[in-house]
Formats: structure tokens, sequence, C-alpha cells
């Protein structure tokens, strides 16, 4: 009974939170979004094959009370059932909020069906000349690469993630100045379960083509100094990113330690066609997850391309493999932009060796689906 009343005191809650945003905006409820449905085949290392289905469904607006001062709301539902053991397709909130935004069986499933609903954003913003604040449950768009961005420290982007939509949401303040021109000081501060805080201070320093932007975040266990590079010529756009991450001592006794990631990419468009080259070095395990075994001391390489044609395909393979053996994971992606608003896709995630190594425990799978945007 408690799981269901607050499963049901979340759907009320996100309920309420975008029809009294809209209100007070002064406007009738309007909203944009996604409901979207997937079936597929999956394969755990030695396994045999199983099948899952995948529902979402996106509601999200942004509504201007001033030509300052704006508020965005976000909120999504999903459901998966598979006929073995099989973790959610959504991206999961690794650092829960300090407020309960999200209500979801993963505690007392048995792995074969999720539901999960939460509210992705809810933050106002405020832009008065050189000065943007906003509050609330927001996303951080923070780094440049395309497969792993180690300075979005709030929600790296997940490498492997099979949904690639926007960070999810953090119950923060942001706030941000621009010094001169070129030159912008940001920082923001976070609050999560239990009521502990993290923060981030970036400084934003854009030339003619040209971008740097040192930062310092300091994060429950670890702080991070970390360094944004990227620099766009005519034909190409090169790219550095990395962190080093502090670890102070411990209670148990372990010493202080320091760990690296860092992203060196190239993007390039020729004849119609995107290409990317992405080098990460992960010491820390966390890149890559399961499908590494929390492999530290490794070194990835991902290069993808990207085709559109003008009836709506998109093509997208990638491809990742570890510099110190093991197998490779190749991932397509097709796309076909249909009729107005609807979309049909097909990606998968395949294994390709079976040489011990790094990405050696990724499961093979690929799905099928179609929706529509509203």
């Amino acid at each position: 009974m408690a799981k269901i009343f607050n499963f049901l005191r979340a759907v009320l809650f996100i309920c309420l939170s975008l029809v009294i945003g809209k209100s007070l905006a002064a406007e009738i409820p309007v909203f944009s979004g996604k409901i979207s449905g997937e079936g597929g085949a999956f394969q755990v290392p030695g396994g045999s094959a199983q099948v899952y289905q995948y529902s979402r469904l996106l509601l999200q607006s942004h509504s201007d009370f001033t030509s300052s001062f704006s508020l965005d709301l976000a909120g999504e539902a999903h459901w998966q059932t598979s006929s073995g053991v099989f973790p959610p397709a959504w991206p999961l909130t690794l650092e829960r909020s300090w407020v309960e935004v999200e209500a979801d069986n993963r505690s007392d499933s048995n792995g074969d069906e999720f539901q999960s609903l939460r509210l992705s954003r809810a933050y106002l913003k405020w832009v008065s000349g050189s000065l943007e604040a906003s509050a609330g449950l927001q996303n951080f768009n923070w780094g440049s690469s395309h497969f792993y961005q180690p300075t979005n420290y709030f929600y790296p982007l997940a490498p492997l993630g099979w949904e690639r939509d926007q960070p999810l949401g953090s119950e923060a303040v942001d706030a941000s100045c621009f010094l001169l021109d070129d030159l912008t000081l940001e920082g923001a501060v976070r609050w999560l379960e239990g009521g502990a805080d993290e923060w981030v201070l970036r400084l934003v320093n854009k030339g003619i083509g040209i971008t740097a932007t040192p930062s310092f975040a300091r994060l429950q266990g670890r702080n991070g100094m970390g360094l944004e590079l990227s620099g766009t010529f005519p034909d190409f756009q090169l790219r550095v990113e990395g962190v080093d991450w502090l670890y102070p001592s411990t209670s148990s006794g372990q010493a202080p330690s320091a760990q690296m990631e860092w992203v060196l990419g190239i993007s390039t468009f020729r004849k119609g066609v995107g290409y990317t080259l992405e080098i990460f070095r992960d010491e820390t395990g966390r890149i890559l997850g399961d499908a590494s075994a929390g492999l530290t001391n490794a070194t990835y390489l991902f290069t993808s391309m990207e085709k559109t044609f003008s009836d709506g395909w998109k093509v997208s393979p990638a491809l990742v493999k570890g510099f110190e053996g093991g197998p490779l994971i190749f991932w397509p992606k097709v796309s076909w932009d249909f009729s107005q608003g609807w979309e049909a896709s097909c990606q998968g995630q395949f294994r390709i060796g079976t040489v011990p190594g790094p990405l050696a425990l990724a499961q093979n799978r690929c799905g099928v689906s179609i929706g529509f945007s509203f």
C-alpha cells in the first residue's frame, strides 16, 4: 500500500505542478512532448535471447511571464516489461534529490517489470542584463564531448545509454554573470537526499572559434578539477575535456588518491556526412559501469558517422572499442520521419568478440520503436 500511495502522490504532484505552472503564466495549458513504444530482444553474456517492451510518455512546457522571467516544466512516465531480468531502458538517477520527485518500483521489482513516474524539470529562470539565475529542478548541459562528458558533473552523459535525451533534473540554484563580452563566471549548488549539497564553479572564456572552461567541483566523496577546451575551424572541430578527481582519506584508513578521466575528440562534416572520433580514458571505473565490470585504467575509442537523407531517413552507426583488447560494441541506428510528428527507428548494441577484457560484460540488444511528437 505504501508503494501505491507514493506512486499516486507522485502522479498528483506532477499533474498539479504542470497545471499550476501554466496557470501562473496566465496561459491555456499547452504542452509539447512525445509518446513512444518499443519492442525488441536482448541477450546477456552466456545467456539465451529474451524479449522486452518499453513505453514512454514525455510532457514539457515553457512559459514566459515577462521578457526576463520564465518557467520550464517537464514530466515523464516509463513502463518496461521483459521475459528475463533486464535493467530499465531509461537513464537512472544516480543521486536522488532532497525533495522526492520520482516514484518507481525498482526496490521491490523482480527485474522483469519496471514503472517510473517523475518530474524531470521544474525551474524558474530570471535574466537581467549580464546576470542570469535559475532555481528549481533543472538540467545542466555542461561539457562538449559526444560520447562521454566528464565535466558535466551533475549528470555526465551515459556512454552506452539507450535513451540519450536531455540530462535529468537536479534540485539546484544556478547563477552566471557575464564579466566581459567573452568571459562568464557560473556557479551551481544542488541538494541531495538527506540535505547534502554539491557545488560546481565554472569560468567560461569564449573567443573567436575557441572556448576554454576551467572548473572545480565539490561532490559527495570526491572533488574534481576540470578543463574543457574546444576549437571550431572551417572544416572540423577539436575538443579536449577532462577531470582530475581527488579522493580524500577515509575513516577506514584509506590514503588520499587521485584519478583522471579525459576525452580527446575531433568532428568534421564532409559531403553531407558527419564524422566523430573520440578517445577517452577511464581511471575511476564508473564510465561504462556494468559493461566493463568497473574496470579502471582503461582507454576506449568511440567513432561514429551520421547521414541525413532528403526523404526523412537518418543513419548513424557507431563503434566502441577498448585499447586493452576484448570485444567491441557496434551501435547502429536508423530512423525515419515518415509523417508530420511521426518517427520510426531501430537501434542495436552488439558485442562482437569473446576475448576477455573491457566491454566483455556488455549485453546484446536490438529494438524497434515508433513515436509521435506533439
